[in-house]
């Protein structure tokens, strides 16, 4: 069941008509049956894994937390409990997503040493392809359930109630792209609900016609113009070129963004206050900032439970570079089961570690500390980010390196004729989708500015929130979706 679909229009009003009147167990018993059936409506098998990973790791969160408050000076037996939680919930992660690509490099590896060392057993090998299907977001609950196990081992209670800690891993409006949720702020949010008002829908439907648009009307039409560019690896023309170079960037933003905004926004119609995952990541001045605005809720998590548990900015320089150097390689194979991810990964290691040392020179450097600080410079800052940023989302798009080169390399190519280029020509809804996404873009960039956090505040009178609403429907109509495209991330 996607976001953008008819089955969730119809679904979500349901169930906030339900959610409002009911009470305790009623409305808590309804959240995780309504979360089953969505979870289930793609593959009903896979209900019965969430079920199992949810009762395993509420069990083993409130045996860890009686072992530590019974042996408080002793928590090495907790911290093996710890370890076989993590493993557990690793091993199902790396059997769902990873077996096909390590049995195919680990067969690749011997054929290799085979041919170097002549050997004709080797020669006829092949990797065997297992008939495994990706359940829909176990990336994003198995971070939630290693969070959970880790902060009851740091002295988090754990949660006593299995219902509640079922509607923690199983809501839907985040159960399959994030945010990825801290269980703290969810349970009790969960036990004690925004209350309904005119302000909370207004701010939900503000988000939840955003998302659509964002979804619909710009990175749907946009993915389907750049897919041929990525399909190929025959030269393509500049323009071309240009367009699936910067055009993935826009798209990945608005189809991740605009679900997050969607999931959000049904959240809020529960009085549930999801966190925040993006904050105009694409006008950061540097990549240390990108990737705090860029899915926060990812970074933030890579942070605490990778970056930090390596020894984080302690120890030597060089021991720094190489916890950052893994931290991202480690994101990027989390985002797929493939080498040009965790070379993507690897670049924004890269990245990051070239960032922080040239900051370090600049701020020793009284010249260069005041040229950094003039407008000029901050706008070139943000300009090369994002070339950077957008460098890399060529890598990310990619079915594989040799097809990156070849968009790469096609930048230049003025001799062949422009394909995808001529759909936007002649498209007058991506014109008006572009202009509308501006509008939006001021709006977050005045919110950001003002400080505020929420629309609890709207920042427009409520003729403009009107028109702004009646537009983005408008457009989204007119981009004639045929049928509902599922999200990017969910492949993650």
């Amino acid at each position: 069941m996607i976001f953008s679909s008819i089955q969730y229009l119809i679904f979500l009003p349901i169930m906030v008509f339900f959610y409002w009147r009911t009470r305790g167990f009623a409305r808590l018993a309804l959240v995780v049956a309504a979360s089953y059936y969505f979870y289930m409506s793609w593959l009903p098998i896979y209900g019965l894994l969430l079920f199992v990973m949810t009762t395993l790791n509420w069990g083993l969160g409130i045996a860890l937390e009686k072992n530590l408050a019974s042996a408080p000076d002793s928590k090495s037996t907790a911290k093996a409990m710890l370890g076989a939680g993590v493993v557990l919930n690793l091993a199902c992660l790396c059997y769902y997503k990873y077996t096909n690509f390590f049995l195919a490099n680990a067969i690749g590896a011997v054929k290799l040493f085979g041919d170097a060392a002549h050997l004709d057993a080797t020669a006829n090998l092949k990797a065997p392809v297992l008939d495994i299907i990706l359940p829909l977001g176990i990336s994003f609950f198995v971070f939630e359930f290693i969070h959970y196990l880790v902060d009851v081992y740091r002295g988090s209670k754990s949660v006593g109630s299995w219902m509640e800690f079922a509607a923690f891993t199983a809501f839907f409006p985040s159960q399959i792209a994030g945010p990825i949720k801290r269980y703290q702020d969810f349970v009790e949010n969960l036990r004690t609900p925004l209350p309904w008002s005119g302000e909370l829908f207004n701010e939900a439907m503000t988000l939840i016609v955003q998302g659509m648009f964002k979804k619909v009307a710009i990175a749907d039409p946009l993915g389907w113009v750049i897919t041929n560019s990525y399909a190929s690896l025959t030269p393509i023309s500049s323009a071309d070129a240009l367009l699936a170079f910067f055009g993935f960037s826009i798209q990945i933003f608005c189809d991740f963004s605009g679900y997050t905004d969607i999931g959000r926004g049904s959240a809020l119609l529960l009085g549930i206050r999801l966190p925040i995952n993006f904050s105009l990541p694409y006008i950061a001045e540097d990549l240390a900032i990108f990737w705090r605005r860029w899915h926060i809720s990812l970074s933030t998590w890579i942070r605490d439970y990778v970056y930090i548990s390596m020894g984080g900015s302690r120890g030597t320089r060089l021991q720094n570079m190489r916890n950052l150097f893994l931290t991202m390689a480690v994101c990027g194979l989390w985002h797929g089961a493939a080498w040009q991810f965790i070379a993507w990964g690897c670049m924004h290691g890269v990245g990051l570690i070239i960032n922080r040392e040239w900051k370090d020179f600049v701020d020793k450097t009284p010249a260069l500390r005041s040229i950094a600080s003039t407008w000029p410079m901050r706008i070139f800052n943000v300009g090369l980010t994002f070339l950077f940023v957008a460098a890399a989302f060529v890598m990310f798009r990619a079915p594989d390196l040799p097809t990156t080169w070849n968009i790469f390399s096609s930048i230049t190519n003025l001799a062949t004729a422009n394909q995808t280029m001529e759909y936007l020509e002649r498209s007058g809804v991506v014109v008006f989708a572009a202009v509308y996404m501006a509008f939006w873009i001021l709006t977050d960039a005045l919110k950001k500015m003002r400080g505020i956090e929420t629309l609890e505040k709207p920042i427009y009178p409520l003729p403009l929130r009107l028109a702004s609403w009646t537009a983005a429907v408008l457009i989204i109509i007119a981009a004639k979706p045929t049928k509902a495209t599922p999200f990017i991330y969910f492949q993650f």
